[in-house]
């Protein structure tokens, strides 16, 4: 699953942006965080998603998807941590799109190929994620009902939201997101 796949955006704004998919590497490490530094400045580190992660969640890299320029540049990234909440789960973010290559659609085709890495892999049964419902809608999210997982931080509930990988996924997904247990 971690091979690259060839895309290119529709044109937007008089630009068209090529690019492919790849799973994430340690090759890639420094090109991520200039990514996630131009897309969301000193910020990001004060998200309740922050809180997640460093709370143990295990990052994935053959999971998180890459999408690289025409020049092999990471231009989009979509990181994805192993977490628990009930049942072991994925915890999708962050999700970030150089500024230079954003409004062209990249982030949502970024997280779907994530999440088809995701239910491929068979291995947990829901992602969650904290986002804008009308932007991660299209790639099967929606709005976990109200009291079912707390997250380690403040977090309005209209925004924690939800996906399931395989039929009944959802049924066991509950309370508080941690780190995963084995």
């Amino acid at each position: 699953m971690g091979g690259a796949s060839p895309y290119a955006l529709p044109p937007r704004k008089g630009r068209c942006v090529a690019y492919k998919f790849v799973a994430e590497t340690l090759e890639h490490a420094d090109a991520i965080e200039r990514v996630l530094d131009r897309a969301f400045g000193p910020g990001r580190f004060a998200k309740t998603s922050e809180r997640v992660r460093e709370r143990g969640a295990l990052l994935e890299p053959g999971l998180s998807r890459l999408a690289l320029d025409e020049a092999g540049d990471v231009i989009g990234v979509c990181r994805i941590w192993r977490a628990e909440a009930g049942a072991p789960i994925y915890f999708l973010g962050p999700l970030a799109v150089d500024p230079a290559a954003q409004h062209a659609g990249l982030g949502l085709a970024v997280t779907q190929a994530s999440v088809a890495a995701c239910r491929a892999s068979g291995a947990c049964e829901a992602v969650i994620l904290v986002g804008a419902e009308t932007f991660f809608r299209p790639a099967g999210f929606s709005v976990v009902p109200s009291g079912l997982l707390t997250l380690p931080g403040p977090v309005n509930p209209a925004r924690l939201l939800w996906c399931e990988l395989k039929p009944g996924g959802l049924d066991h997904v509950r309370g508080d997101v941690r780190a995963p247990s084995r």
